[in-house]
């Protein structure tokens, strides 16, 4: 199956939640935490064109003489997203796409059931507590050469992981009690 970028991803996301125009999809960026995605129509219409090209998305007609189009998820566009939310987390998205992780995981209680989210968190303490294993490893041969500076540093990033990797197994507790958090 063809990959989309995050942007496509989150696109076909918010489309899964309800159909929406170019213009309502912008409006989102600029009011959520998806602003880092870009509001700017030099990126979100191209993927949407992009999208319709694949026949992940289908826009209705302009209507009343506005140029206004309504973008609806298609059964195909449905199943892409779908099998991007359920791609297990690896060691290299956890050292390059963090966020993009989490992104992810804020789509999957909308479409996916909770024994697959289990199964993602359960997989991403995993690759964290490898990370997280490798980067002490690398600690503790390294540190004589460091800057007290450098150290602290990276002690911070390190911190930052583990932290991750306490989340993922709490939100694996909520959703194993059923959400309740």
């Amino acid at each position: 199956m063809t990959s989309d970028t995050i942007l496509g991803y989150v696109l076909l996301g918010l489309l899964h939640q309800e159909p929406r125009s170019g213009y309502d999809l912008r409006k989102i960026f600029t009011s959520t935490p998806f602003s880092h995605f870009s509001d700017s129509p030099g990126a979100v219409y191209p993927a949407l064109a992009r999208l319709r090209r694949r026949g992940w998305v289908t826009a209705s007609a302009p209507t009343g003489g506005r140029r206004k189009r309504l973008f609806r998820l298609t059964a195909t566009g449905r199943k892409a997203w779908l099998a991007w939310l359920r791609q297990p987390p690896t060691g290299t998205d956890v050292i390059r796409g963090m966020d993009h992780l989490f992104v992810r995981f804020a789509f999957m209680g909308e479409a996916l059931p909770a024994e697959v989210v289990v199964r993602f968190l359960d997989t991403l303490a995993r690759e964290i507590d490898e990370h997280v294993e490798d980067l002490r490893q690398f600690r503790r041969e390294a540190a004589a050469g460091m800057s007290i500076t450098g150290r602290l540093a990276y002690d911070a990033g390190v911190e930052s992981y583990e932290t991750h990797a306490a989340w993922a197994r709490r939100a694996r507790a909520i959703i194993m009690q059923g959400g309740e958090s």
